[in-house]
């Protein structure tokens, strides 16, 4: 079975690659930036150039593929890229280049919250990507984690940041929202394990891993992993909303944005063990999985909080 895979060289990707060449699978890669692809053995995959929001550059990656698995999406608006751009369009080019090669799966994955809900930019995108491949004409699984961890990640990596330079350690709002932290090499898992499974087609299964956490608990179990004691204390959502706006207005990239502020009231969690229901294997858990953390320094929470993350330690 040739599987080809989106947005194969980032922080999901290659797990997802290395999971499926361990089950013997044979991956195909669309790389985005040629020289990305140097993080796998030439040998083990096949690759090819192409963009998602570039319809001719598709064709020659899609020839005789049985399953896509395709990840590529942001968390940022771009200049370039807006959600609606990657989410929905770059969704649909996948899909015409996948049913014209024949593929006979599609694995897409989106996030918990994605709605026909404008007021939430990314999960109303998300969303769209989702009855993208609804309608696509080809059997689909959607998998809808809530945020991953793991060793390169983009959240729990900030929150070491945070850990790192405050004593007092910042929090926005009250700091209860909810979330369901599961491991990024568990969704792998998860997506080369529906390769083989017919029952999986034309659902849309919400996973997290196996417990649901506020944000407050996230931020003490990142300082307990990297064995400092950190009190909170907690900033109002009104004055961080004013913040974000002004910092968009001269800064690329904001440490955070109007948009990610207004998804903090949304719960990012899942129903307990369905993951184990389905998939038949227990989730890790965030305690004692998250030791990474101890290599955030104090130079790098800097720069994230100058809205940059550190390439030591988003190395994708």
């Amino acid at each position: 079975m040739v599987v080809l895979v989106t947005g194969a060289t980032g922080f999901l990707g290659r797990r997802v690659v290395r999971e499926l060449l361990e089950r013997g699978q044979q991956v195909r890669c669309l790389v985005h930036t040629p020289g990305r692809e140097r993080m796998f053995d030439h040998r083990a995959v096949e690759v090819q150039y192409g963009s998602v929001r570039d319809p001719s550059s598709l064709s020659n990656a899609f020839y005789d593929v049985e399953a896509v698995v395709h990840l590529v999406g942001i968390i940022r608006r771009r200049r370039r890229d807006s959600f609606e751009d990657v989410h929905r369009e770059g969704t649909a080019n996948v899909l015409a280049a996948a049913k014209e090669g024949g593929a006979r799966h599609f694995l897409h994955v989106s996030a918990i919250g994605a709605a026909n809900d404008r007021s939430y930019p990314y999960l109303y995108t998300k969303w769209l990507g989702e009855q993208e491949v609804v309608s696509g004409g080809i059997p689909y699984t959607i998998f809808r984690p809530s945020v991953l961890f793991g060793e390169g990640d983009e959240f729990v990596n900030v929150l070491a940041g945070l850990v790192r330079l405050f004593p007092l350690v910042p929090v926005i709002g009250s700091g209860k929202n909810r979330y369901h932290p599961l491991a990024a090499d568990d969704l792998a898992r998860c997506i080369a394990i529906t390769l083989g499974r017919e029952d999986l087609k034309g659902r849309t299964l919400d996973l997290g891993g196996t417990k649901r956490m506020s944000y407050n608990d996230l931020v003490a179990q990142v300082a307990t992993a990297m064995g400092k004691r950190r009190l909170r204390f907690h900033l109002p959502v009104w004055l961080m909303y004013a913040a974000a706006a002004v910092s968009q207005g001269f800064m690329a990239r904001p440490p955070i944005t109007t948009d990610q502020l207004k998804m903090l009231e949304i719960r990012s969690v899942a129903e307990l063990g369905e993951l184990e229901r389905v998939f038949g294997f227990t989730p890790r858990s965030m305690e004692g999985n998250i030791d990474y953390v101890n290599s955030v320094g104090v130079a790098d929470g800097v720069q994230m909080l100058l809205g940059s993350m550190p390439r030591r330690i988003r190395d994708h």
